[in-house]
């Protein structure tokens, strides 16, 4: 316990060292002649100057913007209690109440019937509804002080991170040329995974004309067999029907020794069977996996699944963009992908 607690507070250090790097230039702005830099210098390194936006990573991004989120809405209720006591209008007590009809409407919305009775989930529902309310009051009362000028505030968004990648060998569906891609990193053992895929089917039948939609592998270590579930997937592949195999794999999780597998292939009418037994005995496709997992990791996806979305050059199969995490909602797709369609970025 001792060792967790020192290593999250060496976390929590170095996010807070790091944020007030970035913000300690602007802040400085307002009280002197020193102009802030949004890129700011970090050190040197042989006489070179070393930025910010050199070292950044997915990490380092996702623990600034973590830390200017914390640090924002401290800031507003700090700065409204102090104002509380001079200004009558500002009250930060919410006028709203929460209602009977308001809790069961929650429980019914979000089918939590799985996870307990109404009465026993009632006491949580009020406490996460009167904090949503209370974030809302806040942010309106907040909006108020900033227009009378009773609030100046120096934090700013951090800028927008975008990842470089590259397509490599990953199975495209949709159109190949599209400037838009989505890359699926998936586990064929995962259940989050095999959720996913009727809403990956979905976005395809949307934006087939105007997206590419890639899949790479991701097989998790604790996943028995989900390595050689993706060398089949490969070998498949070899004979055109990486689709058919994809499917069944999804749809067969429990069992996929290298026996099983090769019974799976028998349903999807391959030219030589021969050819997919040698490839998935030899495990032919096990630096394919490697590279796929490697890739994956370097762009900061430590689960599954994970995609890579972002602007394609489907000549050089270079990829900008960022990370969506989890088995996310098709309305939550469709909204990153149409502000890539869109260009507005």
């Amino acid at each position: 316990m001792k060792n967790l607690k020192t290593k999250n507070l060496y976390k929590i250090t170095f996010a807070v060292s790091l944020f007030m790097l970035m913000i300690s230039s602007e802040s400085m702005a307002q009280t002197s002649d020193v102009k802030f830099h949004p890129n700011p210098i970090i050190g040197l390194v042989d006489g070179n100057p070393v930025t910010f936006n050199d070292i950044r990573n997915k990490k380092i991004h996702d623990l600034s913007l973590d830390l200017f989120q914390h640090l924002n809405m401290q800031f507003i209720e700090y700065s409204l209690k102090k104002l509380e006591t001079k200004y009558p209008i500002i009250n930060l007590e919410p006028k709203k109440k929460i209602s009977l009809n308001a809790i069961l409407r929650f429980y019914e919305q979000n089918n939590l019937k799985e996870r307990g009775t109404l009465e026993q989930l009632k006491p949580q529902i009020r406490q996460f509804l009167e904090r949503q309310i209370f974030n809302q009051h806040l942010l309106e009362q907040y909006t108020l002080a900033l227009e009378n000028g009773w609030i100046v505030s120096h934090l700013k968004t951090p800028s927008k991170f975008f990842l470089n990648g590259n397509v490599k060998t990953a199975f495209i569906r949709g159109n190949k040329k599209a400037s838009v891609i989505l890359i699926e990193f998936s586990d064929y053992h995962c259940p989050f995974c095999k959720k996913i895929q009727s809403t990956i089917n979905k976005l395809i039948e949307k934006y087939s004309e105007r997206v590419a939609f890639g899949y790479r592998h991701f097989p998790l270590s604790f996943h028995r067999e989900a390595d050689e579930a993706a060398i089949a997937s490969e070998c498949a592949r070899e004979q055109n029907k990486f689709e058919e195999m994809h499917l069944l794999l999804y749809s067969s999780q429990k069992s996929q020794t290298k026996s099983d597998l090769k019974k799976l292939a028998r349903q999807i009418k391959l030219k030589s069977l021969k050819k997919f037994d040698k490839c998935l005995d030899n495990e032919k496709y096990r630096g394919l996996i490697n590279q796929d997992i490697k890739d994956a990791s370097e762009l900061g996806i430590s689960g599954t699944p994970g995609f890579f979305l972002g602007h394609f050059d489907h000549k050089s199969g270079k990829i900008r963009g960022e990370i969506l995490s989890g088995a996310l909602p098709y309305n939550s797709f469709k909204k990153n992908i149409e502000k890539y369609l869109k260009n507005n970025l």
